[in-house]
């Protein structure tokens, strides 16, 4: 049992270290719950995309993937093009859409063709790749824009004609469109998720005692993710209506329902990949390349596809992500992506070889309560908000760093203990 309970502490120690800080940085900043479940959500629907591109690489072996800045350029050039044609509204945003997945796949398969020519040091290469892709995209839009490629645009480019604005505002029917199609509050829309949770379990339950027979309780059995999954939404949609603090604070709090129904579906979407023959395969080659090479499996393509779904997420989140803000900082808005999505998801406890949808949430939720209340902590601590702002830029390098270092511990302490049995 003390091993057990050791093994679960030491398994998610990132994890329970944020739970802690978090909960120590909240009571330091002062704000009431209203305020911060708030923002939790708000960042929450910014950033879940990004976070989720991360997931297929992880279960390809592949590490995690800080080229991800690439598909970020994806969604910011898909912007910056339906800007410059003054195409707004919900044309706008699915052109958007459209530009950021081509464009991504584009990116993606180049990105993939390249991992595939450095195995075993994808995220070295990845790290490289992101610092070269930015030089590049500084070179296309600050020097050659204007002066090598025809464009003219007096809102968006520099007064000399040549190179885009350090920062371009976006037309008012393209700011928060997305958020503002529809709004509900988080109370009820936690209902609305639990009971979709607890109907998607149903029906997988039913559909795996019809095809594979048993009985029921065999069938629950195979579907513990979606039960798990269904127990956590309705436990939580069940604590919000019974404590009324909480209550009250998720009333006031609105729900972007477009977004949030664009996570899900890509939630789901990932869900299903990896339950299909190439997600199987995904798997197998994540766990063991040459076991997957013997038992006949296309390695590069898997591979490839991996990061090539991966940077298309990571587009469509960056389009979410800045359509929420209302304005991009053009040549630095990408910078951080990689950086700030993997920390998110270690802090929700995953690792280079696992990584899952709760932990998407999870690290979402936790890495950035911390992140806003940081500041508000150092100010009402120290009267000095600029502290808490170079604590969080430390705890985003930090928490990358404990995970590599934990993990690294962990493959020696098992490679001692297959040479000693």
């Amino acid at each position: 049992m003390k091993a057990r309970v050791r093994n679960v502490l030491s398994g998610n120690a990132v994890t329970l270290l944020f739970v802690i800080l978090c909960i120590g940085s909240i009571l330091c900043s002062g704000q009431p719950l209203g305020y911060i479940v708030k923002e939790t959500v708000a960042r929450i629907s910014r950033n879940a995309v990004l976070i989720l591109s991360l997931i297929l690489p992880v279960l390809c072996g592949m590490g995690l993937n800080f080229s991800i800045v690439v598909g970020a350029m994806a969604g910011e050039i898909a912007l910056v093009m339906i800007t410059h044609w003054n195409i707004g509204g919900a044309p706008g945003m699915l052109l958007a859409a459209v530009i950021a997945i081509v464009l991504g796949g584009l990116f993606g398969l180049a990105v993939g063709k390249l991992m595939n020519r450095a195995v075993g040091q994808e995220m070295i290469t990845g790290i490289i790749l992101g610092y070269f892709s930015i030089g590049l995209f500084d070179l296309t839009f600050l020097i050659l824009l204007g002066r090598v490629i025809p464009f003219q645009d007096a809102e968006l480019m520099l007064s000399n004609g040549v190179g885009l604005k350090n920062t371009i505002a976006f037309h008012d029917d393209v700011k928060n469109y997305l958020d503002h199609i529809w709004r509900i509050t988080l109370d009820w829309s936690l209902v609305y998720a639990a009971l979709a949770a607890v109907a998607v379990f149903a029906v997988l339950a039913l559909r795996k005692k019809k095809r594979c027979g048993g009985t029921l309780l065999e069938a629950v059995e195979g579907c513990r993710k979606s039960a798990a999954a269904a127990v956590v939404l309705t436990v939580s949609a069940a604590l919000v209506w019974l404590i009324p603090p909480l209550h009250s604070a998720c009333a006031a709090t609105q729900i972007p329902m477009v977004v949030g129904m664009i996570i899900a579906l890509l939630c789901l979407l990932t869900a299903f990949i990896s339950r299909t023959k190439i997600g199987q395969d995904i798997r197998t080659t994540g766990q063991n390349m040459d076991v997957a090479i013997v038992s006949g499996i296309n390695v590069g393509r898997c591979r490839l596809f991996s990061i090539t779904f991966s940077t298309i997420i990571a587009a469509l989140g960056q389009v979410i992500y800045l359509q929420n803000m209302g304005n991009m900082n053009t040549f630095s808005s990408h910078e951080q992506v990689g950086q700030y999505a993997i920390a998110a998801l270690l802090v929700g406890g995953a690792s280079i070889k696992k990584a899952s949808i709760g932990h998407v949430f999870l690290g979402a939720a936790l890495f950035h309560i911390l992140f806003f209340t940081s500041p508000l902590a150092g100010n009402q601590l120290f009267g000095d908000a600029q502290i808490g702002e170079y604590f969080r830029v430390f705890v985003g390098y930090a928490v990358i760093t404990i995970s590599l270092v934990l993990y690294g511990l962990k493959q020696a302490a098992e490679k001692r203990s297959k040479e000693e049995n």
